[in-house]
């Protein structure tokens, strides 16, 4: 049995959204990108009165990453997600770490960037939501399921059973801000939101930003 750590990252190991964050990178970056703003906010609507599938929409804030190589991937990570990591996870991050805990990020958020948070030194593994490859780029397209309630447990068990390892109920844990994780909250006995409350599930206040990126 093991003790596990299981990180949502958007609103939990950041204080932002990433995918808005990507959007906002990804038209600064490729500027031609812009004209896409007018589908994306089309799209969000048709999502909004449930018109369209969250996969679909998901696409459309990740148009950029079609014209971007690994290095501008990477430059996200490294200038503007570090830049709202909460000083209280990473604390976190490496107490359960020094306490023997098996650390895994798990996001809705595509893991073509999110799996630069296997930077930290603290962190196991990243999973996240694919996005399809063509001729050895990511594309906005997202393969398979978004990563997302349910779908974060049948990623978790995956990864568990491809290197022999069972979750030890009582011991583990998992963080979240949002209650769509409550099938990753069902995984482990000891429950914790972040920024709100929930009866239940003990509350856990994270809102100090890191001042210096090198620090991590």
């Amino acid at each position: 049995m093991h003790k596990l750590a299981i990180f949502d990252i958007d609103k939990t190991i950041i204080s932002k959204d990433s995918m808005f964050l990507f959007l906002w990178y990804g038209m600064k970056k490729k500027p031609l990108t812009w004209f896409h703003a007018i589908a994306v906010v089309c799209k969000t609507v048709l999502y909004t009165l449930k018109l369209m599938k969250v996969e679909d929409v998901k696409a459309s804030f990740f148009y950029a990453i079609r014209h971007m190589e690994e290095e501008d991937l990477e430059r996200f990570y490294e200038t503007v997600l570090k830049k709202h990591i909460f000083i209280e996870a990473m604390e976190e991050l490496k107490t359960k770490k020094a306490e023997g805990y098996h650390i895994l990020l798990v996001s809705a958020s595509p893991y073509a960037y999110m799996r630069f948070f296997k930077k930290i030194p603290y962190v196991d593994e990243v999973i996240g939501t694919n996005l399809a490859i063509e001729d050895g780029r990511y594309t906005n397209r997202v393969e398979g399921v978004n990563c997302k309630g349910e779908e974060k447990v049948v990623r978790i068990h995956n990864y568990l059973k491809s290197r022999s390892l069972l979750i030890d109920y009582d011991q583990s844990c998992a963080y979240s801000d949002s209650l769509s994780d409550m099938p990753l909250f069902k995984l482990v006995k000891n429950r914790y939101l972040i920024n709100r409350s929930y009866p239940g599930m003990e509350e856990l206040r994270w809102n100090r930003a890191i001042t210096s990126i090198t620090d991590i």
